[in-house]
């Protein structure tokens, strides 16, 4: 959910050239000294003594204060946060190797206050505590890597964000942005393979959601088309960063980073102990990304993991017959997928820089202000049929299972959706 910038209340320009100016210039330069006591306290941290009424500003319709210390007897404006029990599951919307993916619903509850949101629907990823103590043993370091990562995220339109976490005594609860309209590896076999216009658009989504991260010092390291997820309005957020790394001066021991990710997907230095390891892994996936949209295959394509494996560390691969590809397009590829991970594009000069993505405006695109190519049309998920069961409510005892009226109970007519390895 998108919450508006808190507005301070200051008088505007027009309001300061009253029809009673200040008469006396003593009473400005007072003022003066009170803004640069201001500034000064706010830097050393005793804002509590140079201003006994901080100013008031305003959130979401309700009196707040910034700039100072709360006085004592203040209330905070905000309902308090809902528990886990203050949701209910209402969908199953996938099954993962340590859990399930849920569908919850913020339930009706008095006192909740003016800015409670009944019905709000979140995503909720499930985790069983039992999984967790094996991943625990065999991997410790990544045991709450998604958790810990996405709650010290701000908020972006490019990721999908964490909104809470809970546990019960069985599991750990991790609630997110939930974004119905599905991920971007449907669309890419649904709609592709993509004209050059339409791949610069998403290419750039996901070049604007790397460099947030990057910039946040996170290596995601299993970007992939089925870990992005499309928005509503077109646009893309980056998912599912249960392999996720914060980027150190060492970046740990080689073995945590051998063979991490989707095999497709893995750049050259992940299939052997190579100490040259960090944000090149995230942009040889988004290369590999960018080919697929234009040919609907990935460039490394082999019968068996092994072939795969094979054809990544040499590095070579060919365009396919009957695509026209223009220069600009091969560069940035090729650029994306050198095998030396040092001289990578995005580790060696700016994907910013490059002539393909020149007609980008990316502060316009961080805005929203480009018409995304195509805008999913999703039904509401309350009103589809079910084609997955909900989990037994002793599963989850933390959260409250709510059954689906009896016509959408199950309907299994279509195949199910099978994601690549």
């Amino acid at each position: 959910m998108r919450y508006p910038t808190p507005l301070s209340v200051k008088s505007s320009d027009s309001s300061r050239a009253t029809k009673h100016p200040s008469r006396s210039p003593k009473s400005n330069v007072a003022r003066s000294k009170g803004i640069h006591a201001r500034k000064h306290a706010l830097k050393t941290g005793r804002a509590s003594h140079y201003d006994p009424k901080p100013p008031r500003i305003v959130v979401h319709g309700l009196p707040g204060y910034t700039g100072g210390v709360l006085p004592p007897d203040a209330v905070d404006p905000r309902p308090p946060t809902l528990p886990l029990d203050g949701f209910e599951c209402i969908r199953t919307l996938g099954d993962g190797a340590y859990g399930h993916v849920l569908l919850v619903r913020a339930r009706e509850q008095p006192n909740l206050g003016k800015l409670a949101r009944p019905g709000s629907l979140f995503a909720v990823k499930v985790l069983s505590k039992e999984r967790m103590k094996v991943i625990d043993q065999k991997h410790p370091e990544d045991t709450n890597a998604e958790r810990m990562h996405l709650s010290a995220l701000p908020w972006s339109p490019w990721v999908n964000g964490v909104v809470g976490a809970f546990k019960d005594e069985l599991n750990l609860y991790l609630m997110l942005e939930f974004i119905p309209s599905g991920c971007f590896y449907d669309a890419i076999q649904s709609r592709g393979p993509f004209n050059a216009a339409t791949a610069r658009f998403y290419f750039a989504n996901i070049v604007s959601g790397l460099y947030f991260l990057h910039g946040e010092k996170i290596i995601h390291r299993d970007l992939k088309p089925a870990n992005i997820l499309v928005r509503p309005d077109g646009y893309l957020a980056i998912a599912d960063f249960g392999y996720a790394r914060l980027d150190e001066l060492d970046n740990g021991p080689a073995t945590d980073w051998f063979m991490i990710g989707t095999p497709l997907y893995m750049a050259p230095e992940l299939l052997c102990y190579q100490h040259m390891t960090g944000y090149g892994v995230d942009w040889w996936a988004a290369g590999v990304t960018l080919y697929e949209m234009i040919t609907k295959r990935t460039p490394f394509f082999g019968t068996d993991e092994n072939k795969i494996l094979k054809r990544i560390s040499s590095g070579k691969y060919k365009w396919p017959k009957g695509i026209r590809v223009g220069e600009d397009l091969k560069s940035i590829v090729a650029g994306l997928l050198t095998t030396s991970a040092e001289h990578r594009l995005g580790v060696e000069g700016s994907v910013l820089d490059h002539p393909w993505l020149e007609n980008i405006d990316f502060d316009k695109l961080d805005a929203g202000h480009y018409m995304a190519p195509w805008i999913p049309e999703v039904p509401a998920p309350t009103q589809t049929w079910l084609n997955k069961g909900l989990p037994p409510q002793q599963c989850i005892p933390g959260l409250k299972v709510c059954p689906p009226a009896v016509h959408r109970e199950w309907d299994d007519r279509e195949p199910r959706k099978q994601l690549p390895i």
